[in-house]
C-alpha cells in the first residue's frame, strides 16, 4: 500500500460516507474529503466530518500506517495542531499533536480490487500509462484536463515572470524585455539571453530603440560578440558605436564565450537572433503595453512582422558573408515566440493584478492560434487526443511532460474515470 493511492482513495470518497474509529465504537460521516494539499502541512484542508451530532471543520492527514505521524515529526509541528482526523491504512497507535490532545483516527477501507487494478495499471512500462484506454473516456473529462492543463501551466509561467517583477522594481516593461529576450535563446541560449538582458538598464534600451543600428551596437557588443579586428566596414562601426555606448553607460559587456554556436541551425546563431530582436524592440520600443490591448492572433503575430536589418541578409555572424538569405523571424519561431512568451506576459499581469479580464484575453487568443507541432502533440494525435488550438496543444505539452513523464496518475481525472468505469483491458 502507498500513501499516494490512499489519497486517491480519499480525494475522490471510494469508501463508504460512514466509517467506524478502529475500536468500532464510534461511527465517523465524512462529509467532504477536503481539498488536497500541495504545500506544507496537512494532506487536505477544510475536511468536514460529523462525529455523533458534531460537525468538525479542519485539516486531515493521511499515512499508511499511524506511527508514521511520529517519524515524520507532526506530533511537535504546530502546522498539524488542527487536524481533525487521521486517515491510515493500519492504525498502530494514536496520533498525538504537539498540544498533547489525542486526534480522531480512522482506518481507511480500501477495495481490494481497485488496488490490484492500480498496481497493473502502474507496472505500464511507458511515458503515457493511459495511451490505449484515453480515447474511451467522456470528452467532457478530456476538456476538464485540457483546462487543467492550460491553467497550470500559466500560472506556472507567471510564477517565474513574478521573479522577474520582483527583482525589477515591478516594472512591467523592463520585466517583459527580459522574459522576452530570455526567449530569442530559443532554448540553447535562454541563460546568455537572459543574462544581456538584465545586464542592461531599461532607459538605455528605450534611448536606443529609435537607431536600429545604435540598438544592435548595444546589443552585440554588450553580448561580447563585438571586436576590434573586424575586416568589414558595418561590424566595425558598430564596434567603435560600442565603444562610445559603453563609456556613456558605464556598461560591462557579457564575455563571449557564454554563447552556444555548436550543433545549431544558422538561423539560430546568437548574431541573428540578436539582431532579429533588435528589430523587433526598434519596431515595438514599448512593446507591453501594445500587448495589453491585443485580442487575436494576428495582432500578436504582426507585432513579430520582423527583419534583421540588411547587412544579415548575407551573414549569420560579424565578418563571415554567407549565401543570400533575408533574416526574417519564420511563422514557426513567432508561433513559439507568441505563446510562450507574450501571452503568458499578459496572462501573469491578470495574475499579479487579480485582473480576470487580462487572463481570459491570454486564453482567448491562445484559442485564437492554432496548435504547435511537434513530437509530442504528435504522440497525443496517435493516441486520438488532437489539439485544436494552442491553448490546448500548450495544455497537453504541460500534461505529459508534468503529469505523465512524473507518473502523476493518481492526480489525473482520466485516470480516475478509467479506473472506476473499467475502460482498460490488460
Amino acid at each position: 500500500m502507498t500513501e499516494e493511492f490512499l489519497h486517491y482513495i480519499w480525494q475522490h470518497h471510494l469508501f463508504n460516507q460512514t466509517v467506524y474509529t478502529p475500536e468500532g465504537s464510534e461511527p465517523i460521516e465524512i462529509i467532504s474529503p477536503g481539498i488536497r494539499n500541495m504545500d506544507e502541512g496537512p494532506d487536505f484542508y477544510n475536511t468536514r466530518i460529523k462525529i455523533g451530532d458534531t460537525l468538525w471543520v479542519g485539516n486531515c492527514e493521511i499515512h499508511v500506517v499511524a506511527s508514521d505521524w511520529y517519524r515524520h515529526g507532526h506530533h511537535t509541528n504546530p502546522l498539524f495542531d488542527n487536524v481533525i482526523l487521521h486517515v491510515v491504512y493500519k492504525n498502530d497507535q494514536p496520533a498525538i499533536n504537539s498540544k498533547g490532545v489525542v486526534i480522531p483516527s480512522i482506518e481507511l477501507p480500501v477495495d481490494n480490487g481497485l488496488y490490484q487494478r492500480y498496481e497493473k495499471y502502474r507496472s505500464i512500462q511507458t511515458d503515457v500509462r493511459c495511451k490505449d484506454f484515453i480515447a474511451r473516456v467522456d470528452p467532457v473529462y478530456i476538456a476538464a484536463l485540457l483546462s487543467k492543463g492550460i491553467a497550470e501551466r500559466l500560472i506556472e509561467r507567471a510564477h517565474a515572470i513574478h521573479q522577474i517583477l520582483e527583482a525589477n522594481h515591478y516594472d512591467w516593461e523592463h520585466c517583459a524585455m527580459i522574459w522576452l529576450g530570455k526567449a530569442f535563446g530559443f532554448k540553447v541560449n535562454e541563460a546568455p539571453f537572459e543574462m544581456l538582458m538584465r545586464s542592461l538598464p531599461l532607459a538605455v534600451l528605450q534611448r536606443s530603440a529609435h537607431n536600429l543600428q545604435t540598438l544592435e551596437a548595444l546589443l552585440l557588443g554588450q553580448a561580447g560578440l563585438l571586436h576590434e579586428n573586424f575586416h568589414e566596414d558595418y561590424p566595425q562601426l558598430l564596434y567603435r558605436e560600442y565603444v562610445f555606448l559603453r563609456k556613456k553607460y558605464n556598461l560591462t559587456p557579457m564575455e563571449g564565450h557564454l554563447w552556444k554556436k555548436m550543433r545549431i541551425r544558422p538561423a539560430n546563431f546568437p548574431a541573428v537572433r540578436i539582431a532579429q530582436l533588435a528589430a523587433f524592440l526598434h519596431k515595438n520600443p514599448a512593446f507591453f503595453q501594445k500587448l495589453l490591448d491585443i485580442h487575436t492572433g494576428d495582432q500578436i503575430f504582426s507585432l513579430f512582422d520582423v527583419t534583421a536589418s540588411s547587412y544579415w541578409d548575407n551573414h549569420y555572424q560579424p565578418d563571415q558573408p554567407a549565401r543570400l538569405y533575408p533574416k526574417k523571424l519564420s511563422q514557426s519561431a513567432v508561433l513559439l515566440l507568441a505563446i510562450n512568451t507574450l501571452v503568458p506576459l499578459l496572462f501573469a499581469y491578470g495574475h499579479e493584478k487579480d485582473r480576470d479580464d487580462y487572463k481570459g484575453q491570454a486564453i482567448r487568443i491562445l484559442e485564437d492560434i492554432g496548435p504547435e507541432q511537434n513530437s509530442i502533440i504528435d504522440k497525443w494525435r496517435n493516441f486520438g487526443i488532437l489539439a485544436r488550438n494552442a491553448s490546448e496543444s500548450q495544455a497537453l505539452l504541460q500534461i505529459y511532460n508534468k503529469h505523465c513523464l512524473l507518473q502523476r496518475c493518481l492526480q489525473c481525472e482520466v485516470f480516475n474515470q478509467m479506473m472506476t468505469k473499467k475502460l482498460y483491458a490488460f
